[in-house]
């Protein structure tokens, strides 16, 4: 029995690779005019209609999550200018002064940021526009410059949910 080639050969790896090289060129350049469009689409979906960055105790006394009444006005003012709009909202993980207990700070920011998108529910934003961000880690020591930031974005045209 004569078995027949069975195993590639360096040619046959280097034409392959070459042909994957290749693909990915022509897929690359192939339309300029669609390249534009879609770069177009994307920019337009991401864009920013608004962002309002406010301190924490503005929002916040010291360690609750209770809304200060500048910030239910501020809410009701920002719903009269960013109508039928998606929202994001994000609130900083603070520095917990008793014990540094760290998964507090979970718990204090979960808090806060539905405190906010309730604010906005009642307020008219409807609760399948709010979106909460979540900081990607705890931290130990206070950090400058964290602010709360609630970012207005359009409507994606294909909201299915």
């Amino acid at each position: 029995m004569n078995a027949g080639r069975t195993t590639l050969s360096f040619l046959d790896l280097a034409l392959m690779l070459l042909s994957a090289f290749a693909y990915a060129h022509f897929v690359n350049i192939a339309d300029p005019e669609a390249r534009k469009k879609l770069a177009e689409a994307i920019e337009q979906k991401s864009a920013v209609l608004g962002t309002y960055e406010y301190e924490v105790t503005d929002f916040f006394s010291n360690s609750n999550a209770m809304l200060t009444t500048f910030a239910r006005e501020e809410i009701a003012e920002i719903l009269a200018v960013q109508q039928d709009q998606s929202l994001a909202i994000y609130v900083p993980a603070v520095t917990e002064t008793a014990d540094s207990q760290r998964l507090r700070q979970w718990e204090k920011t979960a808090a806060r940021s539905a405190a906010i998108a309730d604010a906005f529910e009642k307020a008219g934003q409807d609760g399948k526009m709010i979106a909460l961000k979540m900081p990607d880690k705890l931290v130990s020591q206070t950090q400058e410059g964290q602010k709360i930031k609630l970012t207005f974005r359009p409507l994606k045209n294909d909201q299915s949910d």
